[in-house]
């Protein structure tokens, strides 16, 4: 009985995301994105060529009590598609329930199952954020962060002190945990040895570490621990800095779906 690979569900559920995200021009994928709700939003519901803007030009107080609000509303809150919207279209459904009917003849309850249980140790294969957010039909342990996430800080005030700035968490009702990197934010007048206390999915803490050997602003290194299961970060510490330059803990997006 013929089952689709890891590899193969992979290339599947990367075009599914994909479609899903370019139909809807979602910015967070492609922040050039000339059309789509949130492009239309900006062009017509706001600002200077906002609907609410053309109303008050009318002068009359009639037509503004009865339409002002709602146009005001829609420019202050941009619609959004709601979860798993797409799956109202025919065909778009049909093949999210080929693939559970697929997984359901394997011996598994459906895709979002046989994900769960690849997953269950360590991440094996997990679907882009907006599969999630436009189809739905998978679990957040299943899902992973459609962008790299900066989750914290260090400013360098000394050889073995710094500035600790938190900035992000990854959201766990929508999405699984990541590896994480350091990411210089500055020049490095030293190779600081770094220890950085992450969180985990399950709730756990681990303290990992790494020397940042290269000085280039943007070079990313990893950490002792690569595993796609942290969360967010609580404390960053050095040894052997220098005063003034800056470093970030950055979440990383498992892979990129602009070409599937």
């Amino acid at each position: 009985m013929g089952m689709l690979t890891n590899n193969q569900l992979q290339t599947i559920i990367d075009k599914l995301a994909r479609f899903a995200t370019e139909s809807v021009g979602d910015p967070e994928f492609n922040a050039a994105f000339t059309a789509g709700m949130e492009t239309a939003s900006q062009h017509v519901l706001s600002g200077a060529g906002g609907i609410a803007t053309y109303l008050l030009t009318l002068n009359d107080e009639d037509i503004e009590a009865d339409l002002l609000p709602s146009a005001r509303d829609l420019d202050e809150q941009h619609p959004t598609l709601a979860d798993g919207t797409l799956l109202t279209i025919t065909g778009v459904n049909a093949i999210i329930n080929a693939l559970n009917t697929h997984f359901k003849r394997n011996n598994y309850k459906g895709l979002d199952d046989y994900m769960t249980i690849i997953n269950t140790a360590t991440p094996t294969l997990r679907a882009h954020g907006h599969f999630k957010k436009y189809l739905k039909t998978l679990s957040a342990k299943n899902n992973f962060i459609p962008n790299d996430i900066q989750l914290a800080t260090l400013t360098m005030t000394s050889a073995t002190a710094g500035t600790y700035g938190h900035l992000n968490s990854i959201d766990t009702t929508k999405y699984a945990g990541a590896k994480i990197v350091l990411k210089n934010l500055t020049a490095l007048g030293s190779a600081p040895v770094v220890s950085v206390t992450a969180k985990k999915l399950d709730g756990t803490s681990s303290v990992l570490t790494a020397t940042i050997s290269t000085a280039t602003i943007n070079t990313e290194t990893n950490l002792s621990d690569v595993t796609q299961l942290y969360v967010d970060v609580t404390a960053i510490s050095i040894t052997t800095g220098t005063s003034g330059n800056q470093i970030a803990v950055v979440a990383k997006t498992d892979r990129s779906i602009a070409s599937a």
